[in-house]
């Protein structure tokens, strides 16, 4: 890596830096406008933090957000000028526009303060799974004392929770101890996937399960008009039941507050299923409540929480489903990735090529660069290796592959022999 060219590439991004939107974007009326300079001024904060030495690529958690001070380094200030690198030419991949569940880089976000990352994620993880136990026992516990339809579409949430928190603890673990012998060798890349698998498994269980109930809080509704049916099935509530419920949802809203600061993906996950949980939990609990006077309460409170189940398992599913088909990253990670590149090194002379995907959450990234034809193998060796360190040390960036040209006159779309 070369240090003055990278600190140059700092000192530009500093410059940039000068045109951040100051004034509170939220203020501005015009949404479009106020998302375009949230946007840039993220942007320009992701170049401004890019690592401007080895030592700062090495160390740079993948997980945490970095530095995004102002200033410049000291080795910068002895520089007047910023000399850009050799005409550059590059074509980056076409890249669809972002949406939910593309990798970008992440926003500012503030990092736990005198907590170790890792150990706090890990207690958020068996803290999450205790309180989904704790409710899918409370939850059972109340269905089976008051029959209620909508408690049973809550029971049903709450199996695929204590589920899906455990295939996250498991996802974690193996994200963390990948360096173990077995699994290395086993499994030498696409354990960061096991997490994708785990959700698209679990939402086909979701549904079959969901639509079950749905189908019964159909049933029972149809039988409340046509008059079959008109007394309550629901039970009253007993003082167990509210012990069950009240325990579980206290520590599902302090696990909330607990998960909701940290810029782990996999906490910030749970954190959203914390919340969810105690809406549908309360309406639950409502409808069950009402339907002790008004009897269609309890079918509708079923259909409703059935219905918002499968919208949330939808939405999550097509996002890893996009995600594994290897969907294109987003235009702002495929920036960041070039500009990190294009003045990583003041011997590169073009980036010719820069296509990122996703491979599960995370994005494999193909740079192309372009150096002197008469650069020695040893020297061309360690500005591509390099960089692919570089890179790799960026948020939701799982592998870098850096391929070494001496120009741009080929189609880098016909180097393979048969296209993916």
């Amino acid at each position: 890596m070369d240090v003055p060219s990278a600190v140059q590439g700092h000192q530009l991004a500093l410059q940039w830096r000068r045109a951040f939107f100051r004034a509170d974007a939220t203020h501005l009326e015009n949404a479009a406008l106020r998302k375009f300079y949230e946007r840039q001024n993220e942007l320009l904060d992701q170049y401004v933090s890019l690592p401007t030495a080895p030592a700062d690529a090495s160390c740079w958690p993948a997980a945490s957000t970095p530095n995004l001070s102002t200033e410049a380094p000291e080795e910068a200030k002895h520089l007047l000028t910023a000399e850009p690198t050799p005409s550059v030419s590059y074509t980056s991949c076409t890249s669809t526009e972002e949406r939910p569940g593309t990798a970008v880089m992440p926003p500012n976000k503030s990092q736990h303060q005198g907590v170790d990352t890792e150990d706090y994620a890990r207690r958020a993880i068996l803290a999450s799974n205790g309180a989904n136990l704790l409710l899918l026992l409370g939850q059972a516990y109340a269905y089976v004392s008051m029959q209620s339809l909508a408690l049973l579409a809550n029971t049903v949430d709450a199996v695929l929770d204590f589920f899906s928190g455990v295939i996250i603890g498991l996802t974690w673990y193996v994200r963390h101890h990948r360096h173990d012998r077995t699994t290395r060798y086993r499994y030498p890349v696409g354990r960061t996937r096991l997490e994708s698998v785990g959700v698209i498994l679990m939402a086909v269980l979701m549904t079959a399960l969901t639509l079950n109930v749905l189908t019964q809080s159909i049933e029972s509704l149809v039988l409340y008009v046509s008059g079959s049916e008109r007394s309550s099935t629901v039970h009253p509530f007993t003082r167990p039941v509210l012990i069950w419920i009240g325990v579980a949802l206290l520590s599902k809203a302090a696990l909330f507050l607990y998960c909701r600061v940290s810029v782990q993906d996999s906490v910030a996950a749970l954190a959203m299923d914390h919340w969810n949980d105690c809406l549908s939990n309360m309406g639950a609990l409502s409808a069950a409540a009402l339907a002790q006077w008004w009897p269609p309460a309890d079918p509708l409170g079923g259909m409703l929480i059935s219905a918002f189940i499968l919208r949330n398992w939808w939405r999550l599913t097509s996002r890893h489903l996009d995600q594994f088909l290897s969907r294109s990253a987003s235009c702002r990670l495929h920036s960041v990735v070039t500009f990190a590149a294009l003045w990583h090194d003041s011997r590169i002379r073009a980036i010719d090529r820069v296509c990122l995907y996703h491979v599960g959450p995370a994005c494999f990234a193909e740079i192309d660069i372009v150096l002197d034809p008469q650069m020695p193998l040893v020297v061309s060796h360690d500005i591509g290796e390099s960089l692919q360190a570089r890179i790799e040390c960026l948020p939701y960036v799982e592998r870098c592959f850096v391929h070494l040209d001496f120009e741009t006159a080929h189609r880098t779309e016909i180097e393979h022999q048969w296209p993916v």
